[in-house]
């Protein structure tokens, strides 16, 4: 018994000091970009990175917002408009597609087709360029809000999370609405919807993510600067620094910064990740829950 004991306290340590060396290398980067983005920018030149900030300074992200504010904010405002409207049109189309596939036969004669179209879309795709020709000829889904996210409005991952809460809803409770005589719609509402929550929690967040962090999707279906969002704006100042400076009327007031390299593209990087890392610790026990329930009957 003890040398079991044992065993497994060596095991816990064990699995314990494998987690925090892989926190370890997740959090380090981050620590090192904040890190960078209130060091002096000279300093970065002349010595690299460093893990804690020498000789701290909010310089770069006052020029940031002094010089590009307007922009920043038109693109911010952009993408939280695309985050929200697509967030609600994928959770909407993945969840109905959900609570499809696991009614039986009788109750919607289609599961199987259903099934059959998310099995198909896993694993063969049509290309990129027929898929750029339908979106941009034949859908119109180009330089609009809608072009950001219709196409991802099916993700059969979701679908497939979604799939499995709905399934941990006990049979008994559908008989016994219908037995009450409520209408599918009401079942679907009332008795599904509510016990599915931390799935649809977690398939939105799932969305927020993709929406927040897309590059794709604008890189390819938006040229006009009226529809840029937030990471296709920063793309454009990681690659091109220099055109931070360009134009500026501040650059005699901040003539002691050497911008827009290092302590810039860091800047930038901050900002596009902040929203997201306020966003995670609130929704963390959903997300923990929806997949979790989503998995066990798959």
């Amino acid at each position: 018994m003890k040398k079991k004991y044992r065993k497994l306290h060596r095991e816990s340590v064990a699995g314990i000091i494998i987690l925090l060396m892989l926190c370890l290398i997740c959090i380090l980067p981050l620590l090192m970009v904040v890190s960078a983005s209130l060091t002096d920018e000279k300093y970065i030149q002349m010595n690299g990175y460093s893990l804690l900030p020498v000789k701290p300074s909010l310089a770069t992200y006052q020029f940031l917002i002094m010089n590009k504010g307007k922009m920043l904010l038109h693109s911010m405002v952009m993408t939280v408009k695309v985050v929200i409207l697509g967030t609600l049109f994928s959770v909407s189309v993945v969840t109905c597609f959900a609570y499809s596939v696991t009614q039986k036969k009788d109750v919607f004669r289609f599961t199987r087709q259903l099934s059959f179209f998310a099995w198909f879309a896993t694993i063969f795709s049509g290309g990129v360029l027929p898929w750029y020709i339908l979106c941009t000829q034949y859908y119109g889904l180009k330089n609009n809000v809608w072009a950001m996210f219709i196409p991802y409005g099916m993700n059969v991952f979701n679908m497939f999370i979604l799939r499995g809460n709905f399934r941990q809803i006990p049979e008994e409770m559908f008989e016994s609405a219908k037995l009450d005589g409520a209408s599918h719609a009401q079942i679907f509402f009332r008795i599904s919807i509510p016990l599915a929550r931390s799935g649809i929690v977690t398939v939105a967040l799932f969305n927020i993510l993709t929406f927040w962090n897309d590059f794709y999707l604008p890189q390819w279906l938006i040229s006009d600067s009226d529809y840029m969002t937030l990471q296709k704006m920063l793309y454009g100042m990681l690659s091109n620094a220099q055109a931070l400076l360009k134009n500026s009327e501040l650059s005699d007031v901040f003539s002691k910064i050497t911008l827009p390299t290092e302590t810039a593209k860091m800047a930038v990087a901050v900002m596009a990740i902040l929203p997201l890392m306020l966003l995670y610790p609130f929704a963390l026990r959903y997300f923990v829950k929806g997949i979790n329930m989503g998995g066990v009957k798959g």
